[in-house]
């Protein structure tokens, strides 16, 4: 499936390099996008689960390590669904576990309503279940034997109904990157569903000073 925007908006937010200019580049890069389209939130997110992007690797359902929903504590996963003909709100949170200290921090994946604790969203379509709207938030901190390595990524994405189309609100960041290069290029493959993005990104990055 190839999902062509309606319009599209891409905005480099932060290009700097934190490293040694002569030495070692150590870029910091985060971009924002906005896309308009027509297909409905949850054609998206069969589309983006075919893509891998909606899974187990990005909405944990077991206990991981240094990974969380984001920076500023939103869930990994919030959606609202129509399960049995009845609207609900559905989350996938991250608990702090604890860890060792500045080795790791583990995170405890809390699923609501209760209800639907082992149904994962991967399954929704499979399952029958309507996502009327949803987002998905994803942050990741890197340690290097044992010390933090100053490398992260953090990834959002949310897809809202709109009056006249629906709209797709989407954040690449991601630091300690050795070149003027696309942020979390693993998520940004996953969204190749939306034409041209990843070219998008790429020039707009390119042509930032």
């Amino acid at each position: 499936m190839i999902i062509e925007p309606i319009s599209s908006r891409v905005k480099v937010e932060e290009l700097r390099n934190y490293g040694l200019l002569t030495l070692r580049q150590l870029y910091t890069i985060s971009v924002n996008i906005e896309l308009a389209v027509e297909e409905s939130p949850d054609m998206i997110h069969r589309a983006l689960t075919d893509t891998g992007l909606i899974s187990r690797t990005t909405i944990p359902f077991e206990v991981v390590s240094n990974f969380r929903g984001s920076i500023t504590g939103k869930p990994y996963y919030e959606a609202v669904i129509m399960h049995d003909g009845i609207e609900k709100r559905y989350r996938v949170l991250a608990r702090d576990t604890g860890g060792l200290i500045r080795a790791r921090i583990d995170y405890e994946p809390m699923i609501e309503p209760e209800e639907l604790r082992l149904i994962h969203p991967a399954e929704f379509a499979r399952m029958g279940i309507e996502v009327k709207e949803w987002e998905l938030h994803n942050y990741r901190h890197y340690f290097i034997l044992f010390i933090a390595s100053g490398h992260y990524e953090s990834f959002d994405i949310a897809v809202k109904r709109g009056t006249a189309h629906n709209i797709v609100e989407i954040n690449l960041t991601e630091s300690d990157l050795q070149a003027r290069k696309v942020p979390c290029s693993w998520y940004l493959e996953r969204l190749r569903v939306f034409a041209g993005l990843k070219a998008g990104v790429t020039s707009e990055i390119q042509r930032t000073n």
